[in-house]
């Protein structure tokens, strides 16, 4: 906070400044600080202010998300170590306080990538496209001076910030904020929270800020802090019951570092409105170190060394490491499992398909063997007979006598030729539709109908060829 009283005048003020300063510092410091959100935005560029915004065009694929497109097409941008930070710091503010309506108003956001994409819409993701991201109070801003914002899509954010002041939350300040292991800021000035203050903190490497003034925390400030080495900015004012001496390693006493300038019109003398600079990049705040007025402390520094802090962070961070690993070996057994039962399915499919395959190999052949041996006869009236000769059975020599006295005796059949006529005609097609001509010689015979040769019908056509009957009509 910026602040004059006790304070030399920053060099370089008018008159009007020293005026607004003197009259309206002490007491307008809650109007100070109303606009320390925009103090310390970080800049932009004007090609990042003219670019289309990340967020929308993740909001445009969530959409098509919802009309059909696969969930896995738009990935969350947070760290899954922080997203489950943030639920254990829900659980815990929400259960202290007993689901008090002014921290469940604050976590009405936390949902998918906030109020305007909501889960399952949007994955969670509180950090979002932004250095301001989508959760109420969750910001995902430098970290160790890289923008986060402008890291590739497949690098996750780390949670920086938990900047959630004046909202008059009750309770205490849940211990669940040292889960954080990168955070840079803790901001919850101007709230309602009471109790000891977590020593835990101490152990959070990159804290840079701590801002809890104007609560009702009691006690001393824990010596963890003191391992503290990166704060820059401590500001505990306004903690009537807090005692006590500094933990050696905080910062110095606060001191003016920057400027401030009146913002107000030359005719308004009353109206307190101003704007600062800071000696420190990432602020505006003109007045850095620690800053402890309206307490019971007294400025001491205590004189041993701080206690050696214990960080839930790191236990947090391996259970969660463990966890990782446990879901990714499960996950991988299961991958294993179903390529084992879709590798095993498709050898039962090849074999199947493999004895299926043998057996046709084994018919097809007969089948074309028999049908070549149809085509491959010549298709005369003698090869029939040589063929009808073959399957003709052996006569025995005692029986030759036999027959013979019997064609004697027999009327001899009527002669092959043109001449020959059929009593009744008969009509009959082959399988190709050509008309069988009757009647036809075989073994010296004439024949009026088709005659059976291995269970089919055969016939004469008028170019002399065999041809296959087709079946009569019933």
């Amino acid at each position: 906070a910026c602040r004059a009283a006790g304070r030399p005048r920053p060099a370089g003020a008018t008159a009007s400044l020293a005026l607004h300063l003197s009259a309206s510092f002490g007491d307008t410091h809650r109007s100070a600080r109303a606009s320390k959100e925009q103090r310390r935005e970080p800049p932009r560029t004007t090609k990042q202010a003219t670019m289309p915004s990340k967020f929308a065009a993740i909001s445009y694929l969530a959409a098509l998300a919802v009309a059909g497109m696969p969930a896995a097409f738009v990935s969350a941008a947070t760290h899954p170590q922080d997203l489950a930070a943030l639920w254990k710091f829900k659980e815990e503010a929400l259960k202290m306080s007993n689901n008090d309506a002014s921290w469940r108003k604050v976590f009405e956001t936390w949902t998918g990538r906030g109020e305007g994409c909501p889960y399952p819409e949007c994955p969670h993701d509180p950090c979002g496209e932004d250095w301001h991201g989508t959760w109420h109070g969750v910001q995902c801003r430098e970290l160790q001076g890289v923008k986060q914002w402008t890291l590739p899509d497949n690098v996750y954010r780390r949670v920086t910030n938990l900047h959630i002041p004046e909202w008059g939350l009750p309770g205490r300040l849940p211990e669940s904020v040292c889960l954080f292991e990168m955070l840079e800021e803790l901001d919850f000035d101007e709230n309602e929270f009471e109790g000891e203050l977590p020593a835990c903190v101490g152990c959070l490497p990159h804290l840079r800020e701590i801002d809890i003034e104007d609560n009702k925390f009691t006690g001393t400030i824990p010596k963890e802090w003191g391992n503290l080495k990166g704060l820059i900015e401590f500001e505990i004012d306004g903690n009537e019951l807090l005692a006590g001496c500094i933990p050696e390693g905080l910062p110095k006493d606060a001191e003016w570092c920057g400027d401030c300038w009146s913002t107000c019109p030359s005719y308004d003398p009353y109206c307190g409105s101003y704007d600062c600079n800071s000696c420190v990049e990432w602020t505006k705040d003109p007045e850095i170190g620690t800053s402890y007025e309206n307490t019971r402390i007294k400025g001491d520094r205590c004189p041993n060394e701080p206690n050696p802090p214990v960080c839930p962070w790191e236990i947090f961070k391996e259970e969660f490491e463990e966890q990782q690993r446990q879901e990714q070996e499960l996950m991988r057994q299961k991958s294993e499992e179903a390529q084992q039962r879709r590798k095993e399915a498709m050898e039962e499919q090849k074999r199947v398909q493999d004895e299926f395959a043998a057996e046709e190999d084994v018919q097809q052949p007969q089948e074309e063997e028999e049908e070549l041996e149809i085509r491959s006869k010549a298709p005369s009236t003698g090869a029939f007979l040589d063929e009808v000769e073959k399957e003709a059975p052996v006569v025995e020599e005692d029986d030759v006598s036999e027959d013979v006295s019997e064609d004697v005796t027999e009327e001899a059949p009527a002669s092959a030729g043109p001449a020959a006529k059929c009593g009744e005609p008969v009509e009959r097609l082959t399988v190709d539709d050509e008309a069988c001509v009757f009647p036809f010689t075989v073994m010296e015979q004439n024949h009026c109908d088709c005659i059976n040769h291995n269970e089919e019908d055969w016939c004469v056509i008028a170019d002399g060829s065999w041809k296959k009957c087709a079946p009569l009509e019933k």
